[in-house]
């Protein structure tokens, strides 16, 4: 008996541009989806605003600071700075607790902040001195392991490390969180830990910055259906949110921990967010059109600025926000004055910490 061909699927519609999605846009998914906070009585925080302001802009000056010293031959090779991603920092840094574990991207440096790997070894790191790594690791090689803190260059790679971490974290109350973009939501490493993750348990917490780019190539180009619903066919809920507002992402970020601290398994909270350098310093951004940029950019949905509004918004005193301002540069300032200080690494323990 002959097989009955069945007709070609149709041809996808030709991808619009990437735009600004609206305000009502950002939702949780449909109901196998959503995380149900009554389980283990999880209670969303309300984020301080102004201590959540001078946070994220310590953030922002510390990456600008980071940014110039690349620019003056300071800081050498590639470098991708987290400008515009601050808010998903500030709300992770609420939701953390020292004893949780991370592991971070090729864009590291806010993630590594918001759990509190210390600045100034960071800085140093990135300024080729005697830093975290002693100086061989530079800025996608971070590692803190008094904080359960690292980072890989590789994309998607640092999903089934951080499910090593969940495995060790299992039954302790902490929660591993293995942090990816867009792009790295295609890789066959994510796919099969969001697999191993469900069919284990684990505490896992998949954040993903969805900034609408792997590299130069358009998610709409790239992947297919919801991001948040990759997990979907694993039995793992998931959420989407704003990226530009902290208080979104707490309120994403708080029941997928709650989930995944009582033992209910993992989660995914992708959070929408924009970029603003190009994917490296130095790369042209020719693949982001002019409008693109301005409609992200602006001061509307800066996440920066947006948080500064809000402040005003709710008759916040002025001069509590520049004290807040004067506060950030100081203090990054400071951080960078202890950096430079820093020694070279000593050449002769150039083959420590090295396996060959």
């Amino acid at each position: 008996m002959r097989r009955r061909c069945h007709s070609p699927p149709p041809s996808p519609a030709p991808c619009a541009r990437r735009n600004p999605s609206p305000a009502s846009s950002y939702r949780p998914l449909q109901p196998l989806m959503t995380f149900d906070c009554t389980v283990r009585s999880c209670t969303v925080s309300s984020l301080n605003p102004l201590r959540t302001y001078q946070t994220m802009v310590t953030m922002r000056i510390y990456e600008e600071a980071v940014g110039a010293a690349v620019e003056t031959g300071e800081v050498h090779g590639e470098m991708h700075l987290g400008i515009g991603q601050e808010a998903v920092a500030a709300a992770l840094a609420a939701a953390l607790r020292p004893e949780d574990a991370i592991v971070s991207t090729h864009r590291p440096h806010l993630h590594a902040l918001a759990h509190g790997v210390d600045p100034v070894a960071m800085l140093a790191e990135l300024l080729e001195r005697d830093g975290l790594s002693r100086g061989k690791g530079g800025h996608m090689h971070l590692f803190a392991p008094e904080r359960n803190f690292m980072c890989t260059g590789i994309v998607g790679a640092g999903a089934p490390i951080a499910a090593g971490y969940a495995l060790a974290l299992r039954g302790t109350g902490a929660v591993a969180v293995a942090v990816a973009g867009d792009g790295a939501m295609n890789q066959g490493a994510v796919l099969e830990t969001l697999n191993l993750a469900a069919l284990w348990n684990l505490p896992m917490v998949f954040l993903v910055e969805d900034n609408g780019y792997g590299i130069s190539v358009r998610r709409e180009d790239a992947s297919a259906g919801v991001l948040a619903e990759r997990g979907g066919s694993f039995g793992i809920p998931g959420a989407t949110c704003d990226g530009t507002d902290p208080q979104a992402v707490l309120d994403a970020l708080e029941p997928a921990f709650a989930r995944a601290r009582g033992g209910e398994g993992p989660a995914v909270v992708v959070a929408e967010v924009y970029r603003f350098r190009g994917h490296y310093e130095g790369d042209a951004d020719q693949y982001r059109s002019p409008e693109e940029k301005a409609s992200w950019m602006g001061e509307d949905r800066d996440p920066v600025h947006r948080q500064r509004a809000l402040l005003v918004a709710q008759g916040t005193d002025a001069s509590d926000i520049e004290a807040a301002e004067t506060a950030a540069a100081a203090t990054v300032g400071g951080w960078l004055a202890a950096a430079r200080a820093l020694p070279m690494p000593d050449p002769a323990r150039v083959r420590e910490d090295v396996i060959a």
